[in-house]
């Protein structure tokens, strides 16, 4: 029941109220019929909305993908055990062999080519750090291929919050999110 589940959002009771909701970063469409009709209707009633990140920003987008990268000149078969490194080699060529078949007619029917998907998310993959590499392998699964071109649940609270003009902001940097990520030793990794 709609009125039973757990909505993750918090009030802030002080006029107007403010809210606080969590959220996860997983494709919408896997969490939205689950979001209870209080925390939506928080979302339609509210004037600004601040996020995590700003994911609709091209400079944050830019950053992210830039924090990601070694040090200039480095290269991940120079930090990684060579053992890893091919492990991690072989297992991308599987993952590009198998793409294709992972991709479901729709995403096919929006223009989605398995090849350019595979360099959106594993392109420059010999260029990153090993916790960013990790975090992409991750995601690099037939469940997740599929529900790839569905914006996660922030960005598409960030959309929705445009498409309606609602004023926006982050709490967050870049850096905040980067720095402590890259700052994990190897062997943490």
């Amino acid at each position: 029941q709609q009125n039973e589940l757990n909505s993750f959002l918090w009030t802030i009771k002080r006029d107007p109220p403010s809210y606080f909701f969590g959220t996860i970063h997983v494709p919408y469409t896997r969490v939205w019929d689950f979001i209870p009709e209080n925390s939506k209707k928080a979302f339609q009633q509210s004037n600004i909305v601040y996020f995590e990140l700003d994911l609709t920003d091209p400079y944050t987008i830019s950053a992210l993908t830039s924090c990601q990268l070694l040090p200039q000149g480095e290269n991940l078969q120079d930090v990684l055990p060579h053992d890893i490194y091919r492990r991690l080699k072989r297992h991308l060529e599987y993952v590009k062999l198998m793409m294709p078949s992972w991709m479901t007619p729709d995403q096919r029917g929006k223009g989605l080519y398995a090849d350019y998907l595979f360099n959106a998310i594993a392109g420059n993959w010999e260029r990153k750090r090993p916790i960013w590499v990790m975090l992409m392998v991750n995601s690099l699964t037939e469940v997740d291929i599929k529900s790839r071109g569905v914006p996660v649940l922030d960005l598409f609270l960030a959309q929705e919050a445009e498409r309606l003009r609602k004023q926006t902001g982050a709490v967050e940097k870049v850096e905040e999110q980067c720095h402590p990520l890259n700052g994990l030793n190897f062997s943490q990794v």
